[in-house]
């Protein structure tokens, strides 16, 4: 059982990184369909993390539901897990009823406070990310 555990962590680890690499060709690519393709990989991404890294928990999988139910792409935990966060990929033109949805979905009906109010749902852009400046 031990060795089947450790075969299930890799297996996530290597194709995690896979889609990693997948998902910044398609950003560099940028063909027409990229938010369905990146939605896809995040998607791939949370049933990874969720049945061969066993690191989601039940209420990351309903948050990630809801998310999906109303209008991300894709949808998947981030950090460490174990009852952290999600991140969702969103339609523009859908993020205000997706955030009004998904605060009513998994918020108010689940009687789960925000902490601190109304800081726990969010939308933002992607960025570049984390750089190394070398001196010159």
């Amino acid at each position: 059982m031990l060795i089947f555990k450790l075969y299930q962590r890799a297996k996530h680890v290597y194709s995690e990184a896979a889609r990693v690499l997948q998902f910044k060709r398609i950003c560099e690519e940028a063909p027409g369909n990229m938010v369905q393709l990146l939605g896809e990989l995040m998607n791939q991404s949370h049933v990874s993390c969720r049945d061969m890294y066993e690191c989601s928990c039940p209420e990351l999988d309903q948050l990630v539901d809801i998310c999906r139910k109303f209008g991300a792409q894709g949808s998947r935990l981030t950090g460490a897990g174990w009852g952290g966060c999600t991140v969702s990929i969103v339609p523009a033109d859908k993020l205000p009823s997706f955030l009004a949805n998904v605060y009513e979905a998994y918020y108010q009906r689940s009687n789960r406070s925000l902490a601190p109010e109304k800081q726990s749902l969010f939308a933002t852009k992607p960025g570049g990310g984390a750089l190394v400046f070398l001196e010159a």
